[in-house]
């Protein structure tokens, strides 16, 4: 039985996740501070606003997949094929993230305010998930190569 997911659809979703990592990472003032806008070609990342709009589109690149998929899934594969532990773990943290920068959309609206303890809870709480993120990629591949027997 082949995989659900066509290769379109996961280096899609690999590219925007790495739209997200590069934006968001670029948000936190590194950029300057570690001469990374020195390299040739990489000057754009010093630039908030460009960055943070780019991580406004991946984030609603991101929504579309998530929701593309979730919507196959409960029409379709969740019958055929069952999500592994990994798959799982995937899903539950990208829903967290998709939670945290929701607060974060809502933080940066004129009109609204919350007190600042939470706000920084949930600025660390959706680092920390993209960091786990990339761990949980990093342990699956590690897992896929262990697997993979040489001939």
């Amino acid at each position: 039985m082949s995989p659900p997911i066509s290769r379109r659809i996961s280096w899609a979703y690999i590219l925007v996740v790495a739209l997200l990592a590069v934006t968001g990472t670029m948000q936190m003032p590194i950029a300057s501070r570690y001469r990374i806008v020195a390299v040739p070609g990489l000057g754009w990342l010093g630039d908030f606003w460009l960055t943070h709009r780019l991580h406004y589109l991946g984030a609603a690149l991101l929504l579309a997949l998530v929701s593309y998929l979730a919507t196959r899934w409960v029409l379709e594969w969740r019958r055929d094929h069952a999500l592994t532990a990994f798959g799982l773990a995937r899903a539950g943290l990208v829903a967290a993230l998709i939670a945290t920068g929701a607060v974060r959309v809502l933080k940066n609206l004129p009109n609204v305010s919350f007190s600042p303890e939470p706000i920084m809870l949930v600025d660390w709480a959706h680092l920390g998930l993209a960091f786990l993120l990339g761990l949980l990629a990093l342990l699956r591949l590690g897992a896929k190569a262990s697997c993979v027997r040489p001939r």
